[in-house]
């Protein structure tokens, strides 16, 4: 074994050339994937693509998210922001989504350094998450805000898992990873709405992190590596509040959005609690319980003419029944709204949306409709009848995972007009599909286009054949690390690479939890096949811990030694 230990570190890959071999990897990817052309469809995304690209030339144009309407604080809106900084330095938005995900790359490869033995090791993992098929998926050529989410959440955990596993170093060390985490946490709560997947990962971390802290006597500095947990909590919370802060000044509401503000999600979950067995999978609120409320609700009811109309059965239900679809309903309530005159300003829209709350929980707790429980939320009850549906789509989301469905690095034709095109590759600096033949919804791509597409392909091949060892070695490794983990704490000598492998299998929880988060989304709101980009942000995390798995697994194999004797 020592004749080992000896031989391995000369085998080993120098400090010098992994960074020059991970700068050249990516140096590669960020070729190929600038030859990836945009989608331009303004008129079929209203409240995606095109809000996110109006929102940053509103910023771009020094007037905060502009004059403010139904969409204005509709979403957590930092992709427009971060489009408007794209513009500012005239990048191509397809590299700059590539060059942010290769950051959060590299700070993982940086972040390993005290949990893996070898370079190789450590490249090896750089490598797989890199090159993620996901991260160059055609739902990422979207003018849309999950291109960097998937970047975020993989840069907030590389943060932690770096700034955490640096507990026998100097505290100042480990400043660049918490400051790295804190900005990322920052930039993804302000990018998407379902951020509370997150806090399992950050809590159960800086759980792992302070038992090591009070149950070790021999770390040193113990008050300085406590102080420094104020540094990702004081950026965390002072980016947001940051934004809230420019909402108040230009809005007069020190909020996110107002589609999570309290109000709104008060009026939905008063909606959603009448009449609970009228609901089904997909009708969060039925006509039949809209028509009935309108009778309660004085303020909603101001809704029911410009709500129940062919128009907007059309855009967000079925106009033959009647019926608005649970994934559009809280649009189309919000656009009603503001049709009717009730958004004139974010006051107004408060106002609204409060009282619509206050009548309808009135009436449900005198019991003049039946109800549910009081609760607060967009998004269906948990019922019993929804859970076999929701496994259904978790195993679905598990097929598109597997076997990389979805992963073709082109995108479709844009449907836009010729001036419509223009006006979108100009301010985003980015190529949009254009068709190959008049008429027809083909789109054309160059010869030098085509090659990279077909090089990007062939990588995903391989990781679809390098997926299954990468399955198995991982679950060998866990089949023999943990019993060696049992019996190096029972003699109080914990593995070295305990925290850093804790750490790393939160990533691949966490990405086991959006899968069921959306998995259940899928089942009861969302009624159609599942779509990688729900899922992109976590193919990086859980592709990262395999490759942990497996580079763990031939670290050990080639020590031949038990984890929790080396040091």
């Amino acid at each position: 074994m020592s004749k080992l230990k000896k031989l391995l570190p000369k085998r080993d890959l120098r400090a010098r050339w992994l960074w020059v071999l991970a700068l050249a990897l990516t140096a590669v990817k960020l070729g190929l994937c600038s030859f990836q052309l945009i989608v331009a469809s303004p008129d079929l995304s209203p409240i995606d693509d095109t809000l996110m690209f109006n929102l940053a030339k509103s910023i771009s144009a020094g007037n905060w998210l502009g004059e403010y309407d139904w969409l204005t604080l509709g979403k957590h809106s930092f992709y427009a922001l971060w489009l408007a900084f794209l513009n500012l330095l005239h990048v191509n938005i397809v590299v700059g989504g590539q060059a942010l995900f290769a950051v959060s790359c590299l700070v993982l490869l940086a972040a390993l350094k005290p949990v893996m033995r070898t370079n190789w090791g450590r490249l090896f993992v750089f490598a797989v998450t890199l090159y993620t098929p996901a991260s160059w998926a055609e739902n990422t050529l979207r003018v849309y805000r999950d291109n960097i989410y998937p970047s975020l959440v993989l840069l907030a955990l590389a943060g932690l898992l770096g700034a955490f596993t640096r507990f026998r170093e100097k505290p100042l060390r480990a400043l660049p990873y918490y400051v790295a985490a804190g900005l990322s946490l920052a930039a993804a709560w302000l990018c998407h709405e379902d951020n509370a997947l997150l806090l399992p990962f950050v809590l159960c971390a800086a759980a792992v992190y302070l038992a090591y802290l009070f149950l070790d006597k021999s770390i040193a500095h113990k008050k300085s590596r406590l102080a420094l947990l104020l540094v990702p909590l004081a950026l965390w919370g002072g980016g947001i509040a940051a934004w809230c802060g420019m909402n108040y000044k230009y809005y007069g509401r020190f909020i996110i959005s107002d589609f999570t503000s309290s109000e709104f999600n008060d009026a939905m979950g008063a909606l959603s609690r009448a009449y609970p067995d009228d609901q089904k999978r997909y009708e969060l609120v039925p006509l039949s319980t809209r028509l009935a409320l309108y009778e309660v609700s004085p303020t909603f009811a101001k809704l029911q003419d410009v709500l129940e109309t062919p128009e907007m059965y059309n855009g967000y239900g079925d106009p033959e029944t009647g019926e608005l679809n649970s994934g559009g309903i809280h649009w189309v309530l919000r656009k009603a709204a503001w049709t009717a005159g009730y958004y004139d300003t974010a006051q107004d829209a408060e106002n609204f949306w409060r009282a619509v709350a206050d009548e309808i929980n009135a009436a449900c707790d005198a019991g003049l409709v039946p109800a549910g429980r009081r609760h607060s939320g967009v998004f269906s009850p948990i019922k019993a009848e929804y859970v076999a549906p929701t496994i259904g789509k978790f195993f679905d989301e598990v097929k598109v995972f597997v076997l990389f469905e979805q992963t073709e690095p082109t995108q479709i034709l844009s449907i836009a007009r010729p001036d419509q095109t223009e006006e979108w590759e100009s301010y985003l600096h980015c190529q949009s599909t254009i068709a190959a033949q008049a008429n027809t919804d083909l789109p054309y791509f160059a010869p030098l286009n085509q090659i990279a597409y077909k090089l990007l392909n062939l990588v995903t091949w391989v990781q679809r054949i390098l997926l299954w060892p990468m399955l198995l070695l991982t679950v060998l490794w866990l089949v023999w690390y943990a019993p060696a983990c049992v019996r190096g704490l029972k003699k109080k000598q914990p593995p070295a690479d305990l925290a850093g492998s804790v750490l790393m299998l939160g990533f691949f929880l966490t990405g086991l939890l959006r899968m069921a988060a959306i998995a259940y989304l899928m089942a009861v709101t969302l009624s159609f096949d599942i779509y990688l980009m729900y899922l992109s942000a976590a193919c990086a995390p859980m592709l990262a811990f395999l490759a942990y798995g497996t580079a763990k697994w031939f670290e050990g194999h080639a020590l031949s030694a038990s984890p929790y004797s080396l040091k």
